[in-house]
């Protein structure tokens, strides 16, 4: 039968065990990382290898820990939802769920088996099972990809190595790692050469610079000036009357000439003018 003081107490019951055995294994955790900084010191790697899976399995499970203690205090906080509703809240349905589902993954925590049957009492059994396995969706994708059992990624056990050693000042460098950087180097040098090719073949296939109009040879430029076409430019006319004669100042007519004459004598030198100019704009 569900018993809502039950369940609260054994809420932070479970709170309470999950941040002890946070700091118990990180304290253990510690002292593993020493042996396996001395290990890499003497050369063992493969025994190192081996002891860094368990560091990484227990790093895993306490952050898996941590995120079960923080859905612990949210059902403390929001305990009203249990009580009042019959149906679970979507405010707690996560942490309800992912509660459930982790109860068995956990035995160190023996608490939250205790919650995990006071949420089946109060939902009933076919919302446990469906919480347990994850038929809805609803448990949390974080803590079930870090209390999954499986061997550790082995790029991920060089990385752990290689920070141990660094945190104890060992020069040490993990050589499958150093291996895969060599042949990414190399692969992005092929790919700067050309698509696998050389960098002299890409330089020859480029085209050859343009050559500027000034850098040609002076005899060049000399030649093609001699090579245009001369300009078909009209004759200077040698029938026209000197400048001197067309600036100099009519003379003062005389007593003798009457103003006819002279206004005719004037009129034909300035017909004879004008003719000229047309017949030069015709040329």
């Amino acid at each position: 039968m569900f018993n809502p003081t039950r369940l609260k107490v054994q809420l932070k019951l479970a709170h309470n065990r999950l941040k002890m055995l946070q700091a118990k294994k990180n304290s253990l955790n510690q002292h593993q990382r020493r042996e396996i900084a001395t290990l890499l010191e003497k050369g063992k790697d493969e025994s190192a290898r081996v002891r860094v899976e368990h560091i990484i399995r227990e790093d895993l499970l306490m952050e898996a820990m941590e995120i079960l203690e923080l859905y612990c205090d949210l059902l403390l906080a929001r305990f009203g939802l249990v009580e009042q509703y019959r149906e679970c809240d979507k405010g707690i349905a996560e942490a309800v769920n992912t509660i459930i589902w982790a109860a068995p993954r956990t035995g160190e925590v023996k608490e939250l088996g205790a919650v995990r049957d006071q949420l089946a009492f109060k939902y009933g059994k076919e919302f446990m099972m469906e919480a347990l396995e994850n038929t809805n969706g609803g448990v949390n994708p974080r803590v079930i990809a870090k209390l999954q059992v499986s061997a550790p990624d082995p790029f991920l056990v060089e990385r752990y190595l290689e920070e141990i050693a660094k945190a104890y000042n060992i020069p040490w460098r993990s050589n499958i790692l150093a291996a895969d950087e060599d042949d990414i180097n190399t692969d992005e040098d092929d790919d700067d050469d050309g698509n696998g090719g050389t960098k002299e073949a890409a330089t020859s296939a480029l085209e050859p610079p343009l050559v500027a109009e000034s850098s040609k040879p002076k005899e060049a430029e000399e030649q093609e000036s001699t090579d245009l076409p001369a300009l078909d430019l009209p004759d200077i006319p040698t029938n026209l009357p000197p400048l001197n004669k067309l600036n100099k100042k009519p003379a003062t007519p005389s007593s003798s000439g009457s103003p006819s004459d002279r206004d005719g004598g004037a009129n034909d030198d300035f017909d004879a003018l004008a003719k000229r100019l047309d017949a030069l704009k015709r040329r």
